[in-house]
């Protein structure tokens, strides 16, 4: 898909967004931006990508001749990968503005390799996380300041909930093909993120960790 100059200048209207704040999410130089908003340069297909999915992460899509807000409230991720891509699409919401993402049901035990890197990546990147996790777990990759016991009636083994800007997303994991399925909306995700601190102030700290892998 090609966009141009214009359909950008307006995609970071309507996020409030400066040519800084652009530059920022795509790894680019302020005035490489600049360029390509004056059409002084063109940029190339990788570049036009990385600002696509900068918007699209932010709830702008393009379409013929402008932009909109997406319409898409809810996203289904498929695949083996589908964690791996929520958490890239985790990455550069938070990224930028070194948000938050909290977890809610989670076993670190169950992360392959290629999920610890990505924590490590975003960790490395000033990204925060906390995790609501099984009474009595000790198996924690992060400090265990990161981590709360949460009641053991809300603790549904493979039930994994991740809460990141305005998205909900849950990991189904029990059928034959993986998925998540992320909810993208304010409302629903501030509601998620009110009932994850209620529980995180009711519940315990783990004293220390046994894990032989850490972030």
């Amino acid at each position: 898909m090609l966009i141009t100059p214009d359909q950008i200048r307006a995609a970071r209207a309507l996020k409030n967004w400066s040519q800084a704040d652009l530059a920022r999410r795509v790894d680019m130089a302020t005035p490489s931006i600049g360029n390509i908003e004056a059409g002084k340069h063109t940029p190339t297909p990788q570049t036009q990508n990385a600002i696509i999915e900068a918007f699209e992460a932010a709830g702008i899509e393009f379409i013929d001749g402008g932009v909109r807000h997406r319409q898409d409230l809810i996203r289904v991720y498929e695949g083996d990968d589908c964690y791996l891509r929520l958490l890239d699409d985790a990455f550069r919401i938070l990224a930028p503005e070194k948000g938050e993402i909290l977890f809610s049901g989670s076993d670190e035990r169950r992360s392959p390799p290629e999920v610890v890197e990505k924590f490590r990546a975003m960790r490395r990147s000033g990204i925060r996380m906390r995790s609501l996790v099984k009474p009595g777990d000790t198996y924690l990759m992060g400090d265990p300041v990161e981590y709360r016991w949460m009641p053991g009636s809300l603790f549904v083994d493979s039930d994994v909930k991740a809460i990141f800007g305005n998205t909900v997303a849950y990991l189904i994991s029990w059928q034959d093909v993986w998925k998540v399925v992320a909810v993208k909306d304010e409302a629903i995700a501030n509601e998620a993120r009110r009932i994850f601190e209620f529980v995180w102030s009711q519940a315990k700290t783990p004293e220390k960790s046994t894990a032989d892998v850490l972030y």
